[in-house]
């Protein structure tokens, strides 16, 4: 199923995903930020633009489009299952602008619409939802005292390409529930609140998914110690 269409009741709408789809990450365009907007804060550009300032989804889009790509391009079995959740989140951005609130931060708010618009995609492939129960989900040791800052990201590798395809499988192979919180936190450089907000569970189970992930990952990695 392709993403939904926009109407033109939608008004600036196909103004506004012209500038995003031009600034799609896979088309090898390096977007800045524009300089007057780098202090503003993620919620108060969403409410700016909820009150019709186009400028602050122009922000907030050169802000996460890179974040939210790797994310969901990594999450995802297919290249083009990725890239349609993707236009269908900003999209679900663009048409809720008016009912925003900032009750979370817009971070967590993102990838909640992110995580239930893969859910939705998985589900109509018939395969494993990301929310999914997994067995590992009650242990709740906490990992922060186990594991340094995640460091793991391809990009933050020290560039052996070798080594970043076995984190890229290696990541692929994780249980669906793991490798979706742990993107949440290398690539969304979310919060543990934020990724529980984002996912609907509770701390202690991010940290647990977080925990066993990164376990699996280094296991995977050992032979590159």
């Amino acid at each position: 199923m392709r993403a939904a269409a926009i109407t033109p009741s939608d008004g600036t709408c196909l103004e506004l995903l012209d500038f995003a789809f031009a600034h799609l990450p896979w088309r090898e365009r390096k977007a800045t930020r524009p300089a007057v907007v780098q202090e503003v804060a993620d919620e108060a550009l969403m409410t700016a633009y909820g009150r019709g300032d186009s400028h602050a989804f122009r922000a907030l889009y050169l802000r996460y489009h890179e974040k939210l790509h790797r994310y969901l391009l990594r999450l995802a079995s297919h290249a083009d299952e990725a890239e349609e959740v993707f236009q269908e989140v900003w999209i679900s951005i663009i048409r809720g602008r008016e009912r925003y609130e900032p009750r979370a931060p817009f971070a967590a708010w993102l990838f909640s619409i992110a995580h239930r618009r893969a859910t939705d995609r998985w589900r109509e492939l018939g395969r494993h939802a990301p929310d999914a129960h997994h067995r590992a989900d009650g242990d709740a040791d906490a990992w922060e005292e186990l594991l340094p800052p995640v460091t793991l990201t391809p990009e933050r590798s020290s560039g052996n390409e070798a080594l970043g395809q076995a984190l890229l499988d290696a990541i692929q192979q994780l249980p669906l529930p793991q490798r979706e919180a742990f993107l949440m936190k290398a690539e969304g450089d979310l919060s543990l609140e934020d990724i529980a907000t984002a996912t609907g569970v509770s701390r202690e189970t991010v940290k647990s998914r977080l925990r066993y992930a990164q376990n699996r990952l280094r296991a995977a990695l050992e032979e590159w110690r």
